[in-house]
């Protein structure tokens, strides 16, 4: 679903809360096998959480793009860059 200006503000929000608290859950897991689990275990869980980190990122950023009032603050949308563009 791609998600833009189609889906209601309400829908929008309740959609950008839900992945946010995914993504501080997985942010506290990660800090949990950190401090619990061997470095090899850490290294491993920390490569995957980014995968599912950027995941999360690709859902929400759409929605910020059309909704920039439920970015975090100080978070910046920018347009992405044409090819050939630096």
């Amino acid at each position: 679903m791609a998600v833009d200006k189609d889906v209601s503000e309400d829908v929008a929000r309740e959609l950008s809360r839900e992945l946010l608290a995914s993504f501080h859950s997985l942010e506290n897991a990660t800090k949990l096998v950190q401090e619990r689990c061997s470095m090899e275990q850490f290294k491993t869980f920390h490569s995957e959480a980014g995968r599912v980190a950027g995941g999360l990122y690709l859902l929400l950023e759409p929605l910020w793009r059309a909704y920039p009032n439920l970015a975090p603050e100080g978070l910046v949308i920018t347009s992405p860059k044409k090819k050939g563009e630096r």
